[in-house]
């Protein structure tokens, strides 16, 4: 009995141990054959053969169970390998299918007398099946009807081009698209089928849709609404009732809503069922984002020194979205203070007034200018990114040049044209910039001053690399002043290139012609040319390389025969929720003695174009 029962003890024990064990194991995060450093699982390694197509391989591996656990959790047994194996070649012809090859063809082999174990997926891919036809028929309720479906190519497709599915899926949301635009709210696809004929190695795909009935705008309702006037919110609504329904429209009026600025969230939904006459409800629910805001930031630049900025907003002053904002700034050489009013759909939906007055004090190397600057500007969006813009401003200043000074009372009428297609404000990576500045200008106290003043700047922007981020930049930008000489032109509305924002490397404003002193004063043409690349290492992280040039000229447009100055540098950016910080130090190439630097630094937020 003694000897017994200490059999029992001693098994309960081992029991109880190996419970404990296991207990730990999950606590901690253990692999359940892993204790003490011992590995009891199978260790094993990957390879697929067959397979060329760099993309396709990065496809079958994203997808593999096998390597994915391969290093973390080996399994227990050969059996157990198997089963992820199989589970592999079966994820694998998916993804063949999916990219067009459906008579390809995946086995895998397990090795187990090598150490360690080798598992081996041949893949025959086969040949890419293409689209031999695609057949869409539409019905209403049931019943065929006569509606025309969209052209193959509106849907993304082409007869011969490689039946992949995201392409069929893409065609699929494309078809929905097409009919709830032309007022068939509820349309569905009953039907999507994909045959695949292996003689002909070609593939036909069916679409079946059910349009439902034709829908009409019915009553629009606006939930959540506080202190924005409704009528003003309801402008922006581009549908009226009784109008065909039209999903774009949807689309748009969500886009107007979060482009004014007001909204931190803005959902606009169609009702779930029809009412009579065929209306259909429509909900708009908004919440109101706090309509004042202040900001401030500090910049640094070895030629300007250190600057700060201030300013304030009201995004709905007069509760129809006027905007009024404030600006504060000072740096180095200049103090100015600056409002601006913003009259959203003045006298029509896609007008903006425009009214601004700006006091500065600038003492730069150039000139030393105070000035106060008035503007009235109407702005028209012709589309969602063209804007042209003209009106009237006055500015008067009294500016002093080599120990001169100068007052002007300058009458204007600005001309602008902007054009961007980029798709980021402060770190754009796509698409590009094109704005055009004309003016026209008269001095009202000196008749026999005028002079036509313009520029044209244009940016690009070009991904190289998705993973890891590589963007290529590029800027231009042409300045010329004509019906004045170089003199005669105000020194402060004179071109002037070098610096932050110019030729990085280069003192501000000192690339150009220079008096007897070698300060700056000036020219009635201007330069200027940038690249960058831009390498993203982390989210947060990333580094830029930059070659700028340019030169400000004495003639109305840019001699030829005069060279260019050039200057290269290494950039810093951390990015920030509200655009990256960027520090920038720029190296002149040409640099001319008693005038330029050994560098430059710049600090400040945003790419610098």
């Amino acid at each position: 009995m003694k000897s017994f029962f200490s059999f029992n003890i001693s098994r309960q024990r081992i029991v109880f141990r190996a419970l404990l064990l296991l207990t730990l194991c999950f606590l901690l995060n253990l692999h359940p054959y892993s204790v003490f450093g011992t590995e009891l699982g199978i260790s094993y390694e990957v390879m697929i053969q067959g397979v060329d197509e760099p993309r396709l391989i990065e496809l079958l591996q994203s997808v593999s169970d096998a390597l994915a656990l391969e290093k973390d959790k080996p399994p227990a047994t050969l059996g157990l390998l198997r089963r992820r194996v199989d589970r592999d070649i079966e994820q694998f012809l998916k993804v063949l299918k999916s990219e067009g090859y459906y008579g390809g063809r995946v086995t895998g082999d397990i090795n187990a007398k090598t150490d360690p174990v080798k598992v081996t997926f041949q893949v025959d891919p086969g040949p890419v099946y293409p689209f031999k036809s695609v057949d869409i028929r539409t019905t209403q309720e049931g019943v065929a009807t006569t509606e025309k479906p969209p052209d193959l190519a509106e849907l993304g497709l082409t007869l011969g081009q490689a039946a992949r599915g995201r392409a069929i899926l893409n065609a699929e949301e494309a078809l929905l698209r097409h009919f709830k635009k032309r007022g068939f709210a509820f349309t569905q696809v009953t039907d999507r089928r994909v045959e695949v004929n292996h003689r002909e190695k070609s593939v036909v795909v069916i679409f079946r849709i059910d349009l439902g009935q034709r829908a009409r705008f019915g009553n629009t309702e606006i939930i959540g609404l506080e202190s924005i006037d409704e009528a003003f919110l309801r402008s922006t609504i581009p549908w009226k009732k009784g109008d065909q329904f039209n999903l774009q429209l949807l689309e748009d009026a969500q886009a107007r809503l979060i482009a004014t600025g007001l909204f931190s969230t803005v959902q606009v939904s169609r009702g779930e069922s029809l009412q009579q006459e065929q209306f259909l409800p429509v909900n708009i629910t908004i919440t109101e984002r706090k309509h004042r805001s202040i900001s401030a930031g500090v910049s640094y630049r070895t030629d300007e020194g250190a600057g700060v900025n201030a300013s304030w907003e009201h995004r709905n002053l007069l509760t129809r979205g006027e905007r009024l904002k404030l600006d504060a700034a000072l740096s180095g050489i200049s103090l100015s203070a600056e409002g601006t009013f913003f009259k959203p759909r003045f006298l029509r939906n896609d007008q903006t007034l425009r009214l601004s007055l700006r006091l500065a004090d600038e003492n730069t190397d150039a000139f030393d200018s105070q000035n106060i600057r008035s503007a009235v500007l109407v702005d028209r969006e012709l589309t969602e990114q063209i804007t042209v813009g003209a009106g009237l401003a006055h500015k008067f200043s009294s500016v002093e040049q080599m120990d001169e000074t100068e007052r002007f009372s300058l009458l204007s009428l600005p001309l602008q044209f902007d054009w961007d297609s980029s798709d980021n404000l402060l770190d754009p990576s796509r698409g590009g910039r094109v704005v055009v500045q004309l003016a026209p200008y008269q001095d009202i106290e000196q008749a026999e001053l005028n002079f036509f003043k313009s520029r044209i700047s244009a940016t690009r922007y070009l991904r190289l690399l998705e993973a890891p981020s590589l963007v290529l930049a590029g800027r231009a930008s042409l300045g010329i002043i004509n019906g004045a000489s170089q003199m005669e032109i105000p020194a402060d509305e004179r071109f002037y290139a070098g610096g932050g924002g110019s030729i990085r490397g280069y003192t501000y404003q000192s690339v150009g012609p220079l008096d007897e002193d070698d300060d700056p004063i000036g020219g009635r043409s201007l330069l200027e040319l940038s690249a960058e690349l831009r390498f993203k290492l982390t989210d947060r992280i990333g580094m830029v390389t930059f070659l700028d040039g340019g030169s400000a000229f004495t003639s109305t447009v840019p001699d030829s025969s005069e060279d260019l100055q050039w200057a290269a540098g290494l950039g810093f950016r951390y990015f920030t929720p509200i655009g990256p910080l960027r520090l920038d130090v720029g190296f002149p190439l040409d640099r001319r003695e008693d005038i330029d630097d050994a560098f430059q630094i710049y600090v400040s937020i945003g790419q610098a174009f």
